[in-house]
């Protein structure tokens, strides 16, 4: 038989941590409706530290049982791609530890970011302090007006 091509066994990796991150992030939306903890960026104060900390061990628990599932019924190992002899318990845990990883950038890129800054303040009208010439083309360019008022360029 012949072995897998290292590329395809990234490209599987890279989507299977896509779809891990897509059907995790399904569930966890369906189950913020009955369990506030679900959404922490609803829940205000102190309880929303604790609810983002629930939110990401539910996360990657579940993340890490789906990489795992994806490692044994799916043919991917890291393992193979490296050409390194398998070690199918190393090789397991490696493997399903990049797609978990995978998981958390994809997740990172899909996200919109959130600014925690503060609005802007109103902008204040901008105050110019000094001097307008005001020039008719007869009187030339910009140069021999700067030279008639004694401007060095």
């Amino acid at each position: 038989m012949k072995p897998p091509d290292p590329v395809m066994i990234a490209a599987g990796i890279v989507l299977a941590a896509f779809a891990i991150d897509r059907l995790i992030r399904a569930f966890l939306f369906l189950i913020s409706y009955r369990w506030k903890w679900a959404d922490p960026f609803s829940i205000e104060g102190p309880a929303q530290i604790q609810a983002e900390k629930t939110y990401k061990l539910a996360y990657f628990s579940l993340a890490a049982v789906l990489a795992l599932a994806v490692f044994l019924k799916g043919n991917l190992s890291v393992f193979v791609a490296l050409g390194l002899q398998r070690n199918e318990l190393l090789d397991a845990i490696i493997t399903t530890l990049v797609i978990v990883g995978g998981t958390d950038r994809v997740s990172a890129l899909l996200e919109r970011p959130v600014s925690d800054k503060a609005p802007l303040p109103e902008s204040q009208p901008i105050r110019i302090a000094g001097t307008v010439t005001l020039l008719t083309p007869a009187e030339g360019s910009l140069e021999v007006a700067n030279k008639k008022a004694g401007i060095r360029a």
